[in-house]
């Protein structure tokens, strides 16, 4: 699958403890009864409309001028809306690519640099966890050139945003989504901010929003939302801390992460690794479409029941005739 994620048999999901995709390890209560709400109220009986009060709640929520917000129905809807830029390898399969360059790998993390002068980043990357420092975004603004930066997983992340150049640099554009931070990957709320936002919204359809998710986070309070990110950020650091994997005899390594999310590089192909895992009711993504990876990287997001998870990898490696 490109992307991860369970299969749906007969219009379900399949049931298994997913560590493909990557959500918040924490669920906001909040959200549930918003949903319930919207539900009793019937607003899918409607269309939603002009986005304004989704606006306004973004624009609280990043402490940013209200008209450098875009309302999108999801990240991926602003991304098939951008240009082909240069890409830092590895990075999100759906970017489109003008021309590519690899990131520096070490022993156990990548560093990415900005290079080109249209680009076009994750931070933090997906699917390696790393970081970019804003001095080095800086720096490339300074100098005139283009820049976009997904953000989508920055909220719950050990990363700082870029979101305070965009009052000073129109060359700046972010990209974000609430599926990631809310774990609300089925309501498609995404959203950008910089000055090329009601300019991306032109090229958009109307009533890209679906009502239910346009009730739940123009009804949202911003303070809560905040502080539910505050508290994500500090379980994330817990979660990172302890993540562990048995390296025997260097067979295993794990990549600095600063993301709700662990880049494992492994000695046997993650397909066979996988194959074991759902057995046991499990899945983690498989790296080998990314550029840059190949078929013995896997992806594990941080939920907080991973440590089940990696008593199964454990297990399986040690078993195994590699």
């Amino acid at each position: 699958m490109k992307h991860g994620g369970v299969r749906w048999i007969n219009g379900r999901p399949e049931k298994l403890r997913d560590f493909s995709v990557n959500l918040n390890p924490i669920y906001p209560d909040f959200i549930e009864g918003l949903i319930n709400e919207a539900i009793k109220e019937k607003v899918y009986l409607y269309y939603p409309d002009n986005y304004e009060k989704l606006r306004e709640n973004i624009a609280e929520i990043y402490d940013v001028d209200e008209d450098y917000i875009g309302v999108f129905n999801g990240a991926s809807e602003v991304i098939n809306l951008l240009e082909p830029r240069v890409v830092p390898e590895p990075n999100y399969v759906e970017y489109k690519r003008s021309y590519i360059y690899f990131a520096e790998e070490r022993e156990n993390y990548f560093i990415y640099r900005l290079q080109g002068n249209k680009v076009i980043i994750s931070n933090p990357n997906n699917p390696t966890g790393a970081k970019i420092d804003l001095k080095e975004i800086k720096k490339f603004l300074e100098e005139g050139k283009d820049l976009v930066v997904d953000e989508s997983f920055a909220d719950i992340s050990l990363v700082d945003s870029a979101k305070k150049f965009v009052k000073d640099y129109d060359n700046l554009l972010i990209v974000s989504t609430f599926t990631k931070s809310l774990s609300i990957p089925g309501l498609r709320i995404g959203f950008t901010i910089g000055k090329r936002s009601k300019e991306l919204e032109k090229n958009s359809p109307p009533w890209r929003i679906n009502s239910i998710a346009y009730y739940i986070l123009s009804n949202a309070n911003p303070k809560e939302i905040k502080d539910f990110f505050r508290k994500s950020r500090d379980l994330l650091a817990s979660l990172l801390e302890n993540f562990r994997i048995r390296e025997e005899r260097r067979r295993v390594t794990i990549y600095k992460s600063f993301a709700p999310y662990v880049l494992v590089r492994f000695p046997i192909n993650v397909r066979f690794i996988n194959s074991y895992l759902r057995s046991k009711g499990f899945l983690i993504r498989d790296c080998s479409n990314f550029v840059g990876l190949n078929e013995f990287y896997g992806r594990i997001s941080l939920r907080k029941d991973y440590q089940e998870l990696v008593n199964e990898i454990d297990e399986f490696l040690s078993n195994s005739s590699i």
